[in-house]
């Protein structure tokens, strides 16, 4: 028969227990490392462990390397980590807290929907534009343009055949009903698609 002795009873340490860390790439050794810098009275002495932490860093992190101003980086880095309290003589300025932790601006994007997604924002963009023109040979060829876009694009991506009416009524939407055309005020253009060609399934037949 085998026994299984119950294991002894241990006291586990979790990371979760420990202070959290600044910069994860780098480890839980090297923040201990720069809070047992902080420590030290000489400055000179500080100094000199900083640029030795500095290359503990590079090693930890070697593709930082990559980047532009690295060596700036690893000591701002380095700073971060100390909470902006290590005091030595680095060879870059100490970066300020509000530089590193403010929020960008965001971005804006505009709040209106796209009516028809297949066809994307820049051609509802034109419809807009070509509705707002006056009557004119300009007006006319873009909308041709624009119509002439929306029947290839269907049969390209959606494998559809728009009719001219089907085309008059997505110009309508996308310009709130500023466009009203007839089917026959419009010319478009049909690209006409290359045949692929077909697979030949046939076996050549070996010479005797």
């Amino acid at each position: 028969m085998v026994y299984i002795c119950p294991m002894e009873e241990r006291t586990v340490v979790y990371n979760t227990e420990e202070d959290p860390m600044v910069i994860s790439e780098y480890g839980r050794n090297v923040q201990k490392m720069v809070e047992q810098v902080m420590t030290i009275k000489d400055r000179i002495e500080r100094t000199r462990l900083a640029e030795a932490i500095v290359e503990v860093m590079i090693s930890l992190n070697p593709q930082i390397k990559e980047l532009d101003n690295y060596e700036q980086k690893l000591w701002d880095h380095l700073y971060i980590i100390s909470d902006y309290k290590l005091d030595v003589d680095g060879p870059y300025p100490k970066p300020e807290p509000e530089n590193v932790n403010r929020t960008p601006e965001p971005v804006p994007y505009k709040d209106e929907l796209i009516k028809f997604r297949f066809y994307g924002r820049n051609l509802q963009q034109m419809v807009e534009q070509a509705a707002a023109m006056e009557d004119s040979e300009m007006k006319t060829a873009l909308i041709n343009y624009i119509a002439s876009f929306m029947v290839n694009t269907s049969r390209n991506w959606n494998d559809e055949n728009l009719d001219n009416n089907a085309v008059i009524n997505h110009l309508n939407t996308l310009s709130k009903g500023q466009l009203s055309l007839d089917p026959g005020d419009l010319e478009i253009h049909i690209e006409h698609r290359a045949r692929r060609p077909k697979p030949n399934n046939k076996k050549k037949k070996k010479k005797k």
